[in-house]
């Protein structure tokens, strides 16, 4: 079973969205206040769960900082339009240097590598941010770093810079400091969402068996095959007994095909696991049919009996 668990999903919006947060948030989220982040203009407001993952809705207020700044490893956000453009996984058992270590042997010297794919990851760089009443949250983050391989795609497939895999955030301070998921009316929601169900990557058809060997060599999870151009992988969450995935998805459907000429390959689809009990409806249905809200979905799920939950390894 992996080591590495869900840590948060970025959902990148402007000023006005920030500002004035649409129904579609307010009426089924609580939404908790972030704070401001050091050393460039952004800040973020949070969505938490209480499996202690949860969605942050970041926003920059001013110009995003130089790509050129290598001690911001959110500088490649800037580029990006609003959406999910990226998401972090962790590791509560290894240090950010340990996980770093391991991450890039499976990548350089793996059974799978890098799938010919040109991805390591970077040295850890701090982050913190502060809160309303002035105290300091303190991180690191892990970024990946992008070479020319043999399977590498090309530059347009990645539209305003390349994000293909996830980045790690490992907490410096507390981890209840920057996630309070214990609080229950700050993950108490009333669509009654209670963590990350899935991510979704959307991929060329031809490259899709690639980019799960290369999330495999990541997250240190096998891939599931589901079809011929669908792969799971297994990832924990930080507390809680379920679990999350990540789903590695050819891009066949116009849909999908538009979306990755227009967002380049990567991150494209959230899933909200939600309570049976919630007013989730269907099995699986987006937020909404256009817009970023047609890209978050609820997945009802039914919760275990206390004796039929497994615990995590």
């Amino acid at each position: 079973m992996t080591s590495t668990q869900q840590d948060h999903i970025v959902l990148l919006v402007d000023n006005h969205f920030f500002e004035n947060l649409p129904a579609w948030v307010t009426d089924n989220f609580t939404v908790t206040p972030g704070g401001y982040h050091t050393g460039q203009p952004s800040r973020n407001k949070l969505i938490i769960f209480a499996d202690g993952t949860y969605l942050e809705i970041f926003n920059w207020y001013d110009t995003p900082p130089s790509l050129d700044d290598e001690n911001l490893p959110m500088r490649c956000w800037g580029p990006k339009s609003p959406g999910l453009i990226d998401f972090a996984i962790t590791d509560m058992t290894h240090s950010a240097e340990e996980s770093v270590g391991a991450v890039n042997g499976r990548l350089s010297d793996g059974p799978e590598k890098d799938a010919g794919l040109g991805v390591k990851y970077g040295q850890p760089i701090a982050g913190s941010r502060k809160k309303a009443g002035g105290a300091e949250i303190k991180w690191k983050v892990t970024r990946p770093e992008f070479s020319r391989a043999d399977k590498t795609p090309d530059p347009e497939f990645f539209a305003n810079g390349r994000i293909d895999v996830p980045f790690f955030c490992h907490d410096v301070t507390p981890r209840a400091d920057r996630v309070p998921s214990q609080d229950e009316q700050k993950t108490t929601h009333p669509c009654g969402a209670t963590g990350i169900a899935a991510c979704d990557i959307l991929v060329p058809e031809d490259l899709v068996a690639e980019y799960a060997r290369l999330y495999s060599s990541i997250l240190g999870s096998e891939p599931v095959a589901s079809g011929r151009n669908l792969y799971t992988l297994d990832v924990g969450v930080p507390q809680g007994s379920s679990r999350s995935t990540v789903a590695v998805r050819a891009a066949e459907t116009n849909q999908y095909l538009d979306r990755m000429q227009e967002r380049g390959i990567g991150f494209s689809d959230l899933v909200i696991a939600v309570n049976s009990d919630g007013p989730g409806g269907e099995a699986r249905h987006p937020l909404g049919p256009t817009g970023i809200e047609s890209t978050i979905w609820l997945e009802t799920t039914k919760e275990q009996p206390a004796e039929e939950q497994t615990t995590e390894e």
